[in-house]
């Protein structure tokens, strides 16, 4: 039975991405039909030549970010887009270290630090408008800005739940709900997902930190046995998707592909826990001054995002959003409940300070 699921994941996860370049094609033919020719003379701040290379993470929202910012942007800039798929903090330090860098933008979070980080180069305020950050939810740093708004929801299979029976989070860590429940890769740490297991168990919000890493995985104790660890994001989705387990923390982004595509998931919106990725330019970037360009691009029309899949735009004031788009339904901001429900915002400072503990912790609970 688990083995005719895992072929229909695999399934599922290919049909979620020829679904999701089929739509955005069509999209970014039809944004890029307004912008400047890379033709244009000294009026485009944009305009280059050769390359710039982009290292993400993969899957569908690699996909919904060439549809949104790279395609448009090699239009309007006469400069490439060269995407890798594999972007981890590791990495980055390993090539800069070694003087080897093989990065131009990379995507992350900012628990490293993005102020004066000798891994990273600085921010030329000149050609990017960090400014534009100044009264939004996430600022820019002098090393790093905001790039999409995401959240982890708890994500359920509507042939087992019906919706309103469940409320959000802290229903995954219920023991009387049967059946497998999946959550994500241990490499952050389960950020926000310790938080959710501490809210549950009474902790106060204003006394989360320093998290008590003991006392949220005793929260866990009574469904470890149910527990499914998946080795990357997409694996959520796929095992809420297909039966394979009942309740997965997931991506929403990932979650909204797959419910727009009929299969039977939907989301409880309570505890959702609320996040930005940034964009930071590696230190030895090869292509510095395209690297500015391409991050002023994406800034100026961050609003595209939201076309292609349920990310949010964090400038306040971009372009590119359509206001028709199917995605806007999934966007975290648009659910966030209140009281104990409210969203978590994980303490970035005490995870970077932090986080390879915790994943060590993590990691010998598991074993044990």
């Amino acid at each position: 039975m688990r083995a005719g699921r895992r072929a229909a994941a695999a399934g599922l996860a290919a049909g979620m991405l020829i679904a999701l370049a089929a739509c955005s094609t069509a999209d970014s033919a039809e944004s890029s039909a307004d912008e400047p020719s890379s033709e244009s003379d000294g009026d485009n701040p944009y305009a280059g030549e050769g390359e710039v290379v982009f290292a993400n993470f993969g899957g569908t929202g690699a996909e919904a970010q060439e549809a949104a910012w790279y395609e448009p942007f090699t239009e309007v800039s006469g400069i490439t887009v060269v995407q890798d798929n594999s972007v981890s903090w590791t990495k980055l330090e390993e090539m800069a270290n070694a003087g080897a860098m093989a990065w131009d933008v990379a995507q992350g979070n900012i628990s490293y630090g993005v102020t004066d980080n000798p891994m990273l180069e600085m921010l030329d305020c000149d050609v990017i408008d960090c400014a534009a950050f100044d009264d939004a939810g996430y600022p820019a740093y002098p090393q790093a800005v905001p790039l999409l708004s995401l959240a982890a929801v708890l994500t359920y299979n509507t042939d087992t739940f019906s919706e309103g029976d469940l409320t959000g989070m802290s229903d995954f860590f219920d023991p009387s709900i049967d059946g497998y429940r999946t959550i994500g890769p241990t490499g952050n740490g389960w950020h926000g997902v310790l938080e959710a297991a501490l809210l549950t168990d009474g902790v106060p919000r204003d006394e989360l930190y320093p998290l008590d890493v003991d006392r949220a995985l005793s929260v866990f104790e009574p469904i470890k046995e149910q527990l499914i660890v998946a080795e990357d994001h997409q694996q959520c989705i796929n095992d809420v998707a297909t039966g394979e387990s009942v309740l997965g923390i997931c991506n929403n982004g990932r979650v909204a592909i797959a419910a727009q595509e009929g299969y039977p998931v939907a989301i409880a919106w309570g505890l959702q826990v609320q996040e930005a990725d940034y964009i930071y330019i590696p230190k030895g970037a090869p292509n510095l001054e395209n690297a500015q360009k391409l991050i002023a691009y994406i800034v100026d029309n961050q609003g595209a995002i939201g076309n292609h899949i349920a990310y949010g735009p964090l400038n306040p004031s971009a372009a590119g959003a359509d206001p028709d788009s199917e995605w806007l339904d999934f966007l975290p901001t648009k659910h966030e409940l209140g009281g104990d429900q409210a969203p978590i915002y994980f303490d970035l400072d005490w995870w970077g300070a932090n986080r390879p503990e915790v994943i060590e912790h993590i990691s010998e609970w598991l074993a044990g």
